[in-house]
């Protein structure tokens, strides 16, 4: 793993959106898309769970949406509470296995590409292992302390690790009529 400067990360996201021209020019939904399924961590009807190649800390995950949304307000009430599930068991996992001092969960996105954000719904979901001033939120959602790169096999073996704790419709907490509250990953 290595920690890129804002600039080194800026020009290495320049060159991977150029891999997502297929996909009309959008990342996310280049991470979204089955062609990429080998890399989630977890998926639902409506979303996928993947690490941040552009991190803020070791083990932060990105739930995006499967459809290309690029507002909050207008996925239906099923889609957002169904990605709501993922952040929410996405958080579970991370700090059950990496034992973050805390955990910070953001939606965030621009309704327009710009350098470092997607016009795509998405949410981070972001170990924060430090107590001091680098927990703040100002300082984790920044890329002025650089960002986290994987190597390959890193992310591999951290994503194998994360969809292996990832929990099964057996130990999810039941809603009405007994049934899971969410879709277990296949």
């Amino acid at each position: 793993m290595v920690r890129l400067d804002k600039d080194a990360a800026l020009m290495a996201l320049e060159r991977e959106q150029g891999e997502s021209s297929a996909f009309g020019g959008c990342t996310m939904c280049r991470l979204a898309s089955p062609m990429n399924a080998a890399n989630w961590i977890a998926h639902s009807e409506h979303g996928v769970v993947v690490l941040d190649g552009f991190g803020a800390r070791e083990g932060h995950l990105l739930v995006i949406a499967k459809q290309h949304v690029e507002r909050t307000s207008n996925l239906s009430w099923d889609v957002f509470s169904d990605l709501q599930r993922l952040i929410w068991q996405g958080n579970q996992v991370v700090e059950r296995e990496l034992r973050p001092a805390r955990v910070y969960v953001a939606t965030l996105g621009a309704s327009k590409r710009l350098p470092m954000s997607f016009p795509h719904h998405h949410s981070h979901v972001v170990p924060v292992y430090e107590e001091d001033e680098r927990a703040r939120p100002a300082s984790v959602f920044s890329w002025s302390a650089g960002v986290v790169c994987y190597e390959p096999e890193e992310a591999q073996r951290l994503s194998a690790r994360l969809r292996g704790a990832w929990p099964s419709e057996a130990t999810l907490p039941l809603g009405a009529g007994g049934k899971p509250l969410a879709t277990s990953i296949d």
